[in-house]
């Protein structure tokens, strides 16, 4: 299963060339990257927009000025869903305090290629630690499994 990824940005268009920037790389990794519809702030698109992140093994956040309603409303949704949350800030952008201590890239407006990479490459290493885990688990549950049936052939 692809490693999926629900990128959240504003409606700034610095903004939108960088989710779709990354959404390309991403995808070009084998990564599912979702980018939510802006077409509004209606019932419908934030049901959508919370089962996508519902859906996403990681968020990763566009943020290039000030979080405006949607993407602050996504962002806590994301953070009570205890999602890894991702910020890719630009220099000179204050990060909200719900969003400190987590893994940021900061970005120059001027040289966006490096930022993109690095992210590319934080988010390739969260979906080998996905299967990792997912392997391990399935080790384990086959363990439990031949134990449960060598304990039922004993008695």
């Amino acid at each position: 299963m692809a490693f999926k990824v629900f990128l959240v940005c504003g409606t700034d268009p610095s903004e939108q060339v960088a989710a779709w920037r990354l959404q390309t790389l991403a995808t070009s990794y084998g990564m599912h990257v979702s980018v939510p519809n802006r077409n509004g702030f209606s019932g419908e698109v934030i049901d959508q927009v919370r089962r996508g992140i519902d859906q996403s093994d990681c968020v990763l956040a566009i943020i290039t000025s000030n979080i405006g309603p949607a993407v602050g409303a996504e962002l806590n949704y994301a953070l009570a869903q205890q999602k890894l949350i991702v910020p890719v800030v630009r220099e000179g952008v204050a990060l909200p305090k719900s969003l400190r201590g987590l893994p940021v890239f900061q970005f120059s407006p001027w040289n966006t290629g490096d930022v993109e990479m690095r992210v590319v490459e934080f988010l390739k290493q969260q979906e080998l630690s996905k299967k990792n885990t997912q392997a391990l688990a399935a080790f384990v549950l086959a363990g439990l499994g031949i134990f449960l049936l060598a304990s039922l052939a004993e008695k």
